[in-house]
């Protein structure tokens, strides 16, 4: 099982515990939390300061780093709240919180990949209006069989 097959199986679960959560995006209206892989996608030139922010509110499942034996995965979260309170950390909190508690209680990707710690960090700059958050996880990945051993058998 490659890394990659784990992403892919991760963005799927988010999906399903995202959907039905709605959050005011950049343009005023709610949103549904879209969910990317590795990078929000590129857009076209664009005269707007921030051609991206179509992109919030977002989860990118972000492969980091893994050897042989595991993969660590952050879910960064993403938001936008340009609300005059200051707010907006509670978007992305709870979003945090809805992703750990679930992989915390169902660990267990494609049967395969097991997730075996759980973590999360705030982004403490200011980027109003923009708020960021992550989950960073470590999956163990399924053992190769070696070929020499496999022979043997």
């Amino acid at each position: 099982m490659t890394p990659i097959r784990l992403q892919n199986a991760l963005k799927t679960k988010m999906e399903k515990i995202l959907s039905g959560k709605r959050l005011m995006s950049q343009e005023g209206i709610e949103k549904s939390i879209q969910v990317f892989e590795q990078h929000l996608p590129r857009k076209a030139k664009s005269q707007s300061r921030n051609p991206e922010s179509t992109f919030y509110p977002c989860v990118i499942v972000y492969l980091d780093e893994g050897n042989n034996e595991r993969v660590k995965v952050l879910f960064v979260v993403a938001t936008h709240d340009d609300t005059g309170d200051n707010q907006g950390y509670k978007d992305v909190m709870n979003i945090v919180e809805a992703v750990s508690q679930e992989l915390t209680r169902n660990p267990l990707v494609n049967e395969k990949f097991e997730m075996t710690k759980c973590d999360w960090f705030y982004n403490e700059q200011d980027n109003y209006p923009y708020f960021f958050a992550w989950v960073e996880t470590y999956w163990e990945k399924p053992r190769a069989l070696r070929d020499d051993v496999e022979a043997m058998i």
